[in-house]
């Protein structure tokens, strides 16, 4: 750990305990500000075709034409090009990729976002497409976002969940204790959180959620993610009905997509019987 964010820590924690409703906000506008270089957020002009706009500043890229229809959704600060060797082993004439940029990533002009924009964004390409996708495939926050989309509405008929975390709730309290929030100011922090996002922390529980969820699910996590802990995947492994955890090592939270070893079972995954 640097200096510079040892000194932030620091600080951040002395001023939640002195003004913990101002720290509270100020830790919201941290968490809702996505940070992503140029070169990330223009990814996906390479890798696809066709853009369209969906609601609440979101993007929807396209690419292939075959019957089969694939999902990708990236996580918080994330960019397609994650997905790019992915992408590069499916036949554009066996399926067609949506590839779901929420609001304030990618091209999109927006400067904020939170889960509740990855969500919108979910549902409004489903939408847009007017049948279920084949198979969903979503990282980090991503993958939160399709079960809650599945829960609600039945958009998939697979998923893939890549370093999901199993509550929103514990996702904020992670945060709050990255930027070092006292206890009052954290309860503050996430009472902001959920009238931003517009759904309370109990409705963002994907265990709670995963048992009404029939479909198939890959679970994927690496052992040393230090972002979202592996036991996450385990428990929402033991919560769905119909699921199998996948588990690497020395990949962290991210790597892991650009493991050849991932790349194959999630095709093999997308294509094959499922097998529990």
């Amino acid at each position: 750990m640097n200096l510079s964010l040892n000194m932030f820590q620091a600080a951040f924690g002395v001023y939640s305990r002195l003004l913990p409703s101002s720290a509270a906000s100020k830790a919201v506008g941290l968490m809702t500000s996505p940070r992503i270089k140029v070169e990330r957020r223009a990814s996906s002009r390479e890798l696809f075709e066709r853009v369209v706009p969906l609601n609440n500043d979101g993007l929807l890229s396209i690419y292939g034409s075959g019957p089969k229809k694939v999902l990708v959704l990236h996580g918080w600060s994330g960019w397609i090009g994650q997905f790019r060797d992915l992408i590069r082993e499916i036949d554009p004439d066996e399926c067609t990729v949506y590839a779901v940029h929420p609001a304030g990533h990618g091209d999109s002009t927006a400067t904020k976002s939170h889960p509740g924009r990855f969500i919108e964004a979910v549902l409004d390409a489903h939408e847009y497409v007017g049948s279920s996708f084949d198979v969903a495939i979503g990282h980090s926050l991503g993958a939160a976002a399709l079960v809650y989309a599945q829960s609600a509405r039945g958009c998939f008929d697979r998923l893939v969940l890549v370093s999901g975390p199993a509550t929103i709730e514990g996702v904020l309290s992670r945060f709050a204790r990255f930027v070092n929030l006292g206890e009052r100011s954290k309860r503050l922090f996430v009472r902001d959180m959920e009238e931003t996002v517009g759904l309370s922390v109990d409705r963002l529980d994907l265990i709670a959620l995963a048992p009404g969820i029939e479909v198939p699910v890959l679970l994927i996590h690496d052992d040393s993610d230090s972002e979202v802990p592996v036991t996450e995947s385990v428990a929402l492994n033991e919560a769905f009905p119909r699921s199998r955890l996948t588990h690497t090592t020395g990949y962290g939270h991210s790597r892991l997509l650009r493991n050849p070893e991932v790349v194959r079972e999630i095709v093999e995954f997308t294509h094959s019987p499922f097998r529990p």
